[in-house]
Order: C-alpha cells, then sequence, then structure tokens
C-alpha cells in the first residue's frame, strides 16, 4: 500500500493558493494566520492537508480546520 498523495486525499495543488503554501512550508516562512474568532497565530505552517493545516507558534503545534481561517499573511 502507498502513502497518500495530495491528490489521492483531495488537495487540489494546481491551485495557487495551495502552491503558495507549500512554498511557504518549504520556505520556512513566518506567518500571521487571522482565525474568524478574531485570534491571531503567528508562526510556520507545519503541514497541510485538504481539511487542515497546523501552525507551530509559540513552541506548540495548532492544527486549524481551513474554514476558521480569515487570512494567512506572510
Amino acid at each position: 500500500m502507498s502513502a497518500p498523495t495530495a491528490t489521492k486525499i483531495g488537495l487540489n495543488t494546481s491551485l495557487p493558493s495551495i502552491r503558495r503554501i507549500h512554498t511557504i512550508i518549504r520556505d520556512k516562512t513566518t506567518v500571521e494566520v487571522k482565525l474568524m474568532t478574531g485570534d491571531l497565530l503567528s508562526g510556520r505552517i507545519v503541514w497541510i492537508d485538504d481539511q487542515c493545516l497546523c501552525v507551530e507558534a509559540n513552541g506548540s503545534k495548532n492544527v486549524i480546520w481551513h474554514h476558521a481561517i480569515a487570512f494567512i499573511k506572510s
């Protein structure tokens, strides 16, 4: 059995937004993630899948649902 790939799990890597996030992850760029609640996380994105992304901020890793994100600023 092979490992899941982005296309198998539904992450459309042809979208510019997904390609941009992959670049941010690869370059380990610090970002600000503003949530729909108004909270702001500053850190780096560790991974992304078709439903969530993980932001490492203040020494902890936070898994955030895509629908909870207002914007990502790099």
